[in-house]
């Protein structure tokens, strides 16, 4: 189903930290919806005049009326809309009055600003905004989910494509830029060329948007795409042993000496005897673990461990 206009999501509530922290939430999952906020109910009157909107989170308590009242009056223009109301006073008093109008949730504040996205993306999808397959000029246009920045990347250079990949995440906004499926610059909001590239890769989670609008970006990066995700991946990879390691180390019981080894193995004709000590070793505790290794191979070779008293 086509559609001319954007999915809205209206935000009604003076409590502006509220606003901003559910307007970043939905905008970071869905950011081609719009999300409108609101501080009280004449400004939100305004922006019914200009917006259709298909989703509300509406305060109990506002300035100059309550949300309640605000709702009653748009039921009839709004009948598809889906509404979440939230409070900070009781929500018994009020739950009952929600019903009757048909509130999808009402949950006393503090919110959980995830459980409002997963509201709002099931209401967009529903209404036709997620659509999964549609033909455009003679090719698919697919909207997909749980792949990685690294997946969707490669598709586009196999696919000789010419874009630009907006990637939105906790970190910020990224532009991955496409010519004829070479990757020809990347920028973040901290660094351009092959170090934002890379920077993307390690971000954990997020929206890729697909951008096709004219644009000439400067070329940031010369490297053949497969040479480029190469060397990037392995850095990563590099890097993340290297943190794994590093936490490991600090994980270690302050004040303890390292494990302890025999600077030579005691080679006493068959047996090679290694002795070793525990990380916790110290002269009061912690006594020398002795391994004994037989040397004759075959499959009657043993290998011997015990304890000295």
């Amino acid at each position: 189903m086509a559609k001319t206009e954007k999915f809205c999501v209206l935000v009604l509530d003076d409590d502006i930290c509220l606003t901003t922290i559910v307007m970043k939430a939905v905008r970071m999952d869905l950011p081609e919806a719009e999300v409108l906020t609101a501080r009280s109910v004449a400004e939100a009157g305004l922006l019914l005049s200009e917006f259709k909107i298909h989703f509300f989170i509406l305060d109990v308590n506002l300035p100059d009326g309550t949300g309640i009242h605000f709702l009653a009056n748009l039921r009839q223009r709004f009948p598809d809309a889906r509404v979440m109301m939230v409070t900070a006073s009781s929500l018994a008093k009020h739950e009952q009055a929600t019903r009757d109008l048909g509130v999808l949730l009402f949950r006393q504040k503090p919110v959980d600003t995830k459980e409002i996205v997963k509201l709002v993306r099931a209401h967009y999808e529903n209404m036709g905004y997620g659509t999964t397959l549609r033909h455009v000029d003679g090719k698919f246009a697919v909207s997909l989910t749980c792949l990685s920045a690294l997946d969707i990347i490669q598709l586009k250079c196999v696919s000789n494509a010419t874009l630009v990949l907006q990637v939105a995440s906790a970190n910020g906004i990224g532009r991955i830029c496409f010519e004829d499926g070479q990757i020809v610059h990347a920028e973040t909001p901290t660094s351009r060329g092959e170090a934002a590239f890379e920077e993307i890769l390690r971000w954990k989670g997020g929206r890729i948007k697909e951008i096709t609008t004219a644009y000439q970006p400067p070329h940031t990066i010369t490297m053949d795409w497969q040479g480029l995700l190469l060397n990037a991946c392995q850095r990563i990879d590099e890097n993340s042993r290297d943190e794994a390691t590093a936490c490991i180390s600090t994980a270690a019981a302050p004040g303890l000496p390292p494990v302890i080894e025999s600077e030579q193995p005691t080679v006493d004709d068959d047996f090679v005897v290694v002795t070793t000590y525990n990380g916790q070793y110290s002269p009061q505790a912690g006594t020398p673990k002795i391994d004994r290794v037989k040397l004759r191979s075959g499959p009657d070779a043993i290998a011997q461990s015990g304890s000295l008293p």
